[in-house]
């Protein structure tokens, strides 16, 4: 059958009972493949087409009034709907009609727009069954009409949020990148100023005030610090992730460089295990397990000698790669679990533990950008451990 034949008109009588309407009727009652399909198609219209006669399609009351037309001024033809139909849509509905006449397993069904009669466009699911004769030739066609629109809107208007949303987003990541960057060079200078200041007035100053310049120069000290953990962050989240093979074990060994100084000041142990080659940024993945060992070796009291385990935990089970680093430390309680993954949350003063409140937030976002998330079980007094979980699709 050719678009020509598909697109034909025909003439019947406006308002009587169809020839066709009558033969759905004793089909349905019939065949209950046909009442299956009618049910599934959830009814928006239905219309069943002569294939034979092409001319010849009779389309139910619920079909025009989907599109707000009375249903009483309407023949049962193909020319009365085709001209409502978008024209690219109507196109691809002839090709998959074609196909699915040619092959049963080929399945009818599409997503179409039509002009309502107010003007508006209304979105239509639109599937199709062919009836065959015993020879298998397709003698009419079935088919049923979902209306989508309302589900059409909402995507829209989420997208549309989600662009508004991504515009507030990077402005504000400029903004926070911006003034992080600008208050820099004062945190710096003021840094520079103090040391001056000390070494110029050295003996020359009481217990009290040594102390308050000690104050003075810590609290200038986690400025710089916290404006530092900030700019690495707004990167994170403002950047466009490029990802590359990159050995895991790599990454953990030169952020285990990166923390020498650290690990040596605590005789920290630590031991890497097998682990994969996977698709990632790889800058990304070095803060990621720089950041996680440096809070396993904080995070240790200092009775005990930290001892940190970083694998793969098994071989990648259903869809998910698990990379776990593991300590020895204090533990998280359960209550804390997941307030320590929002920003600037801290579970200890800056004169217990220092820290910043940024590091395990810009973990987990490192772990959305590779389509991932970052997991936590401890025990209190005993240790964490905290699990990275990629998709099986990141493994190179």
């Amino acid at each position: 059958m050719n678009e020509t034949d598909c697109l034909a008109g025909g003439t019947h009588d406006v308002g009587t009972e169809n020839y066709l309407q009558q033969e759905l009727n004793k089909l349905i009652q019939n065949d209950v493949s046909t009442w299956k399909f009618l049910q599934e198609g959830s009814l928006d219209g239905v219309w069943y087409w002569d294939l034979e006669n092409v001319d010849n399609e009779w389309m139910s009351p619920e079909f025009w009034r989907t599109f707000g037309v009375d249903p009483d001024t309407m023949r049962h033809d193909p020319a009365e709907w085709q001209h409502l139909i978008f024209p690219d849509d109507l196109a691809v509905a002839l090709k998959n009609f074609e196909a699915h006449c040619a092959d049963p397993d080929h399945p009818y069904d599409q997503v179409v727009r039509y002009l309502h009669a107010d003007g508006s466009t209304v979105w239509i699911r639109c599937r199709g069954l062919a009836i065959r004769d015993k020879t298998g030739k397709p003698i009419r066609m079935l088919g049923a009409h979902t209306n989508i629109t309302a589900v059409k809107k909402s995507e829209e208007n989420a997208k549309a949020g989600w662009r508004a949303a991504e515009a507030a987003n990077a402005e504000l990541r400029s903004f926070a990148y911006s003034v992080s960057h600008d208050m820099k060079a004062p945190a710096n200078t003021l840094s520079l100023l103090l040391s001056e200041f000390e070494h110029h007035i050295d003996g020359r100053i009481d217990a009290d005030g040594q102390e308050m310049l000690d104050m003075c120069s810590q609290t200038v000290a986690r400025m710089q610090t916290l404006i530092e953990y900030v700019l690495d962050y707004t990167r994170i989240i403002g950047m466009e992730p490029k990802f590359e093979t990159v050995s895991v074990r790599d990454t953990v060994q030169s952020a285990v460089c990166s923390l020498k100084a650290d690990i040596d000041a605590r005789g920290a142990q630590i031991e890497i295990g097998p682990m994969p080659r996977i698709k990632a940024v790889r800058e990304q993945m070095t803060i990621l397990f720089q950041n996680l060992i440096s809070n396993a070796i904080k995070f240790c009291p200092v009775e005990r000698t930290p001892h940190i385990e970083i694998a793969q935990i098994g071989k990648a089970h259903r869809d998910t790669i698990e990379i776990t680093v593991k300590d020895n430390g204090m533990g998280i309680p359960e209550q804390s679990k997941e307030r320590i993954f929002k920003l600037f949350q801290r579970l200890h003063g800056h004169d217990e533990i220092k820290g910043t409140g940024i590091g395990l937030p810009m973990c987990q976002h490192i772990a959305l950008n590779h389509q991932g998330e970052i997991t936590l079980t401890s025990t209190p007094g005993k240790g964490s451990a905290f699990s990275l979980l990629l998709p099986k699709s990141m493994i190179a």
